[in-house]
């Protein structure tokens, strides 16, 4: 989740629009309305040609119409973080979806300090590429629910320290079951494919 130009919160992984949509550029330099005009479904399949953006309120209903959880993972580059914070906590407020599905998450520390100050009963994740030491200071500060971890440089030891700590594991990105040699012992992925995970 990350603004807009015109300071709408919508839906994408990407700083930019070049990979997922017919547009280029930054999301931050465009506007909603300008995003909208883009087809942000094509990329990955033709069924989904004409595909809009996603704003962040309209997948809050969504969600909650098939009651399913979200982690909702903030970036915030050029805009002021404390204000995108409480902007996604007034939504949230207005939203269907019960904070009890929802898990907050970044990789950014000042982004994970602000949602811990205005968005309380929110369970907080903290995404980090090797899990490092001002990470287990954060974790702790703001009593996070989840470390979520590069799954490639997780380690026995993370785990222990972890666990022992009170803290979900959750690792991405993981697309190909046998490669990950601790998938037993993690409380979630992030995969491409969850089609292969279920058995």
């Amino acid at each position: 989740m990350q603004p807009t130009k015109d300071n709408v919160l919508v839906v994408c992984h990407d700083h930019t629009i070049d990979r997922c949509s017919n547009g280029k550029g930054r999301i931050d330099e465009y506007t909603l309305a300008e995003l909208k005009q883009l087809d942000f479904g094509a990329w990955f399949d033709p069924r989904f040609a004409g595909e809009t953006i996603m704003t962040l309120e309209e997948l809050l209903v969504l969600a909650a119409e098939h009651d399913l959880g979200l982690n909702i993972e903030v970036k915030v580059d050029k805009h002021d973080v404390a204000s995108v914070v409480q902007q996604l906590k007034a939504q949230l407020d207005q939203s269907p979806l019960v904070a009890d599905k929802i898990l907050l998450s970044s990789f950014s520390h000042d982004i994970i300090l602000q949602l811990h100050q205005h968005c309380p009963g929110y369970k907080l994740g903290i995404l980090s590429e090797r899990l490092t030491q001002r990470d287990r200071q954060v974790l702790k500060q703001v009593n996070a629910f989840s470390c979520n971890l590069n799954y490639r440089w997780i380690t026995e030891k993370h785990i222990r320290d972890l666990k022992n700590g009170g803290y979900q594991i959750w690792c991405y990105t993981l697309n190909q079951v046998d490669k990950f040699r601790y998938l037993d012992k993690v409380d979630a992925i992030f995969s491409d494919f969850p089609e292969r995970f279920i058995n």
